[in-house]
């Protein structure tokens, strides 16, 4: 485990805004750190696609409540979705149960509805980056920085990865069920 003193937070920060917006917009990067997330990331969009389908039709549905004749209906949606999207990350890691496989959670979820959205994804590269900066600096701080997902290359334990995206999944429905029922 590496450990940090404060200056590196800035650094955690900046690196999280450059993982988080090279993956969320598909822009290209070298960094060691950005090539192991998009892997990890790739992987759970891959192996879950129709699950994250579901979830995204549901956060979608949810449009369905404003007004179609409203001026600026589009803009209210975007609005909407970035805001359940954090309140989605809220329930995901509430109680501060946070674990890399809940970050790899975020940025997945986040990256596939961009691809789906992609007219706003640097809105939601932008509402990811700054949900994981403001919540979970501390805690990659704390776990060895961005630099200890190395452990995380092939020879990471899948079925571990799986266990947490199914817990996070749970949350993430969970947390979906709850906005459709507020709104309805």
């Amino acid at each position: 485990m590496l450990y940090f003193d404060e200056n590196d937070e800035g650094r955690i920060q900046a690196e999280t805004m450059d993982i988080v917006v090279a993956l969320i917009c598909e822009i290209p990067s070298r960094s060691q750190n950005y090539i192991r997330m998009k892997e990890q990331v790739d992987r759970l969009i891959h192996r879950h696609e129709i699950l994250f389908t579901g979830m995204l039709r549901k956060l979608d549905s949810l449009s369905s409540k404003v007004n179609k004749y409203e001026k600026n209906r589009q803009d209210i949606i975007d609005d909407l979705l970035c805001r359940d999207l954090t309140t989605i990350f809220n329930h995901l890691i509430q109680n501060n149960n946070v674990s890399w496989g809940k970050i790899i959670t975020i940025l997945a979820f986040s990256t596939f509805i961009a691809r789906k959205h992609s007219e706003i994804s640097d809105r939601i590269a932008c509402v990811t980056g700054q949900y994981i900066n403001q919540r979970l600096t501390s805690w990659i701080k704390d776990h060895g920085g961005w630099e200890s997902m190395a452990f995380m290359d092939s020879t990471y334990d899948i079925d571990r990865l799986n266990k947490m995206f199914i817990v996070s999944a749970t949350c993430i429905s969970l947390s979906l069920i709850g906005l459709f029922l507020f709104l309805r």
